[in-house]
């Protein structure tokens, strides 16, 4: 059986190559969950990837890109072409779309299923057609609830959901996600995500920090980590990275305090060194029942993957897993986080590196890109043997 990937991500490399010519900071996130999702099922097969990569007008001196193949161990890319001008994008992009995945759908010689990000509207929706014109199987990939997406209206998580109804499986991310889009109750697969071993030996920096890195959002309680920083009594800096609107709130309150640092959008190898080599790593992401049905925080089982100390508001399913291994703090108050800091600072000893390393073990054993790979290979195969409705 071969698996087709349709999704925005990118050869890791590549990406990074991609992001530094762009003209504004682009979200990684879809592209680390994703690319670790492919090098999961990679461990198991061959696995094509069809890629629409991030674009937009006024995002490249160019308007247009070209179709580009890349090649990454067991993972082949496919970088389908696009254009930035409105008229494509709204009379001719579906076809095209649609015309690209069946041709590299005719290409194979073995049985095919299609995995496709559905939060991407343009290509669930030309994944979905394609597969019907080809009588194969099309499965939802499931990260979050369109609802709760950053910069989307509410017209395009109803466009979203209209899709849901077309797909002859599912894996998400949570049993709320499952609910809330698998009504037919076909075949699933549950989730957490993925754990990465992280193996960095030279740091990048030597003083001792705690780090934070993510969407840099008021409400994913940045401002209230920094708040609550300010207050402790401690040599260590705190350093920042990520991208989104704080940055330049976060630069302005480098001034008052100087153990605050912004350092940048880093590259995924930059983020794990800092992750690897920091005291306290710190997810301050403000509690709210939605995001803690709906979403997991992926944020959090990287930072369990370091065996660095983690700091974290509460997300349920994740509590119950790690509960005597993470520092646990109910709603992310800057109170809350600086009294967590203070305990981190008052109490750290070996005892905490060790209750790190064992969450590290449990991480890896459960969440390891081989383990996911392997079940979710067995997943996708099963769908086989289902009807296409």
């Amino acid at each position: 059986m071969k698996i087709i990937y349709i999704s925005g991500a990118m050869k890791d490399a590549d990406f990074n190559i991609y992001i530094k010519k762009a003209r504004y900071n682009l979200n990684p996130s879809n592209q680390n969950f994703h690319y670790r999702f492919l090098k999961s099922l990679a461990s198991q097969a061959e696995i094509i990837a069809i890629t629409l990569r991030p674009f937009s007008k006024g995002l490249f001196e160019v308007s247009h890109l070209e179709k580009e193949k890349s090649i990454d161990g067991q993972i082949t890319f496919n970088y389908l072409a696009d254009n930035a001008n409105r008229f494509y994008r709204l009379f001719l992009r579906h076809r095209n779309l649609v015309k690209e995945i069946s041709t590299i759908i005719k290409e194979q010689k073995d049985d095919i299923v299609l995995l496709v990000d559905s939060l991407k509207y343009a290509l669930a929706k030309a994944a979905i057609k394609a597969a019907k014109k080809n009588k194969i199987k099309v499965i939802a990939i499931v990260t979050d609830n369109p609802k709760l997406l950053s910069n989307e209206s509410l017209l395009y998580a109803k466009a979203i959901a209209t899709l849901n109804k077309k797909y002859d499986g599912f894996v998400t991310l949570s049993p709320g996600l499952n609910e809330l889009t698998n009504k037919k109750a076909k075949p699933s697969y549950i989730f957490s995500g993925f754990a990465e071993e992280i193996t960095i030996d030279t740091p990048l920096v030597k003083e001792p920090y705690f780090f934070c890195c993510g969407a840099l959002y008021e409400r994913y309680g940045i401002l209230k980590m920094i708040e609550a920083f300010k207050q402790v009594k401690t040599d260590r800096q705190l350093l920042i990275a990520g991208h989104g609107p704080m940055i330049e709130t976060i630069k302005q309150l480098e001034k008052d305090d100087p153990r605050i640092r912004y350092v940048g959008l880093l590259s995924r190898e930059q983020v794990l060194n800092y992750e690897s080599h920091s005291e306290l790593n710190i997810n301050p992401r403000l509690f709210s029942e939605d995001i803690d049905k709906y979403s997991v925080p992926s944020k959090v089982l990287e930072y369990l993957s370091s065996g660095v100390p983690l700091l974290s508001t509460i997300h349920t399913a994740l509590h119950q897993e790690f509960c005597g291994e993470v520092i646990w703090i109910k709603d992310g108050t800057s109170d809350e986080l600086r009294k967590a800091m203070e305990l981190f600072l008052a109490f750290q000893n070996g005892e905490m590196k060790k209750k790190a390393l064992l969450a590290k073990e449990k991480v890896l054993s459960k969440y390891g890109l081989e383990v996911q790979g392997k079940l979710l290979y067995e997943f996708i195969t099963s769908i086989s043997s289902f009807s296409i409705n």
